[in-house]
């Protein structure tokens, strides 16, 4: 295929797959595994390094958890101030995320970027054993704070990469009393929304936002995320989760092969 002809594709792919990515992180998890790499396909021509792309990636994708915060209002209600704390830990864990990408060099992510998406990946295969393991052990007891320190260890690998944090979230919940699959995801969006959103604050006052891609990306993940929440209870969760799983194995072996070939 001609170089040309294969950077315009990327291009068109690319509002597409920011679109497809709001829907699956209110569904299942998982949209970076589509948005990150169209986002680095489409800028790696023209300098951008791995880095820059994944901030992008984190500020163009935060739009989505706030539209669908508006779609799970109802649930998180009841919350109340209650939601304060577990906010807190998701910001602060965000924050130490972000600082943490910041301090990596391109290439070292690039080397990372595989094992990252192997990673999250695996986590959403062994999400549903795992959340049906935690339930057998969860006292009911909801809130606690071992919940608070896993959240903001959840967080800084949420404000870092962000791909497959959805369930390692929602498994701190079933492990503390939260089992309903609705309310799981509330709540998921909620910590989302916020160890997203400091370490995307961090990215833009840094400099390293692609806004040429973020803001086209931004709109149509909102856009998304905001119908995903919607028919969230339509979709079978199951074979979103297998679906899903299976574009991140794809993808992390797409950049095994990446790196050694270009890095033999």
């Amino acid at each position: 295929m001609p170089p040309g002809l294969s950077h315009i594709l990327h291009i068109l792919w690319l509002p597409v797959a920011s679109f497809l990515a709001g829907v699956l992180n209110t569904i299942a998890g998982g949209g970076s595994f589509l948005s990150l790499p169209a986002l680095i396909a489409s800028t790696s021509a023209m300098g951008v390094g791995a880095v820059t792309a994944q901030a992008t990636n984190t500020v163009a994708l935060w739009p989505g958890q706030l539209t669908s915060l508006v779609a799970f209002r109802k649930q998180l209600a009841k919350y109340g101030w209650s939601l304060l704390p577990l906010s807190a830990a998701s910001g602060l864990g965000g924050w130490l995320g972000g600082l943490l990408l910041l301090h990596t060099g391109n290439r070292m992510f690039r080397v990372l970027l595989p094992w990252l998406l192997l990673f999250a990946a695996v986590m959403f295969v062994l999400s549903f054993p795992l959340g049906k393991w935690l339930q057998t052990l969860s006292g009911g007891e909801r809130y606690n704070k071992w919940l608070l320190f896993g959240m903001v260890l959840v967080s800084v690998y949420v404000g870092y990469f962000g791909a497959g944090g959805g369930f390692l979230v929602m498994a701190l919940f079933g492990l503390c009393g939260v089992h309903d699959i609705h309310e799981m995801n509330a709540l998921k969006v909620i910590t989302a929304a916020v160890s997203i959103g400091i370490p995307a604050f961090t990215f833009i006052t840094a400099g390293r936002v692609q806004w040429r891609f973020c803001l086209v990306m931004a709109i149509l993940a909102g856009f998304g995320g905001y119908l995903g929440a919607h028919y969230s209870r339509k979709v079978n969760q199951r074979v979103m989760r297998w679906t899903v799983a299976t574009i991140g194995f794809v993808t992390a072996g797409y950049f095994f092969v990446l790196n050694a070939v270009q890095h033999p």
